[in-house]
């Protein structure tokens, strides 16, 4: 379904099977091995907390549908960027200094499932711990760059970390959707290795409070880009250092 963002991101799956191994998403059949469909789901919310000099949890960041609630002093200074709202990544630079104030820094994302894949959650009774449902809202834990790839709303595929079934280890597939506002050529110099040359300025959230992003595109991208329109896009990041929108499809799960 999300086969042609999936291929585009084959070098990232790969490096992350054993993480899907180790989750739990490989199935044997009469002594042959058969991957399973990745975990898949909605992204609901993303943050950081951290821990302090006393183990106590310390809400930095939240960002949600519409939303961003930031607690931390120094985030503070830093976002919502004027002019990519949307952006949450958080650069390294701000990350050490995050880890100078506190013991430890952790970022999470919040998903509603699409498939009932990891991770296991004990049951009351006692049982065979078990798999949330689809529609379970897991949080997972995951690293600051894959932190900075993803905002509320955003269709996803993963891979579980092989030690640590509530750890994100790889975000495989990203599939996303905004107000298409401007489309423009840019110079290519300078520009990533195999980036072309086009910028996409997207608006995300509601219509009375929206919040934007700027975005490589592909040739085929740019020249598809329906203007004015709310559109389904598959987002690249590897090797880049704004993302880049691949190509426009429909949302591959309709309106959940």
């Amino acid at each position: 379904m999300w086969s042609k963002v999936r291929r585009a991101n084959d070098r990232v799956s790969r490096r992350g099977l054993l993480a899907t191994m180790g989750a739990g998403l490989i199935a044997t059949t009469a002594g042959c091995v058969h991957p399973l469909p990745p975990p898949q789901g909605i992204l609901l919310q993303k943050g950081i907390y951290a821990k302090n000099q006393d183990d106590q949890r310390v809400t930095v960041l939240q960002a949600g549908d519409n939303e961003i609630s930031i607690s931390d002093p120094l985030l503070q200074s830093k976002l919502p960027r004027a002019k990519e709202s949307a952006n949450t990544t958080i650069p390294e630079s701000v990350h050490d200094r995050l880890k100078n104030r506190y013991k430890d820094i952790f970022y999470y994302v919040e998903v509603k499932k699409l498939n009932e894949h990891g991770p296991l959650v004990p049951t009351k009774s006692g049982e065979k711990p078990r798999y949330p449902a689809i529609g379970g809202k897991p949080k997972y834990n995951l690293s600051r760059e894959e932190f900075g790839k993803v905002i509320s709303g955003d269709r996803i595929e993963y891979t579980l970390n092989m030690f640590d079934s509530r750890k994100i280890d790889t975000l495989t597939v990203i599939i996303r959707k905004g107000m298409i506002t401007k489309k423009q050529p840019i110079s290519n110099e300078n520009l990533p290795d195999g980036v072309d040359p086009y910028l996409i300025r997207v608006n995300h959230g509601s219509s009375d409070s929206p919040y934007g992003m700027e975005y490589y595109a592909t040739e085929e991208a740019y020249q598809n880009a329906p203007i004015g329109s709310k559109s389904w896009f598959g987002v690249i990041y590897e090797n880049r250092i704004k993302p880049t929108i691949q190509t426009f499809r429909p949302d591959p799960y309709g309106n959940l």
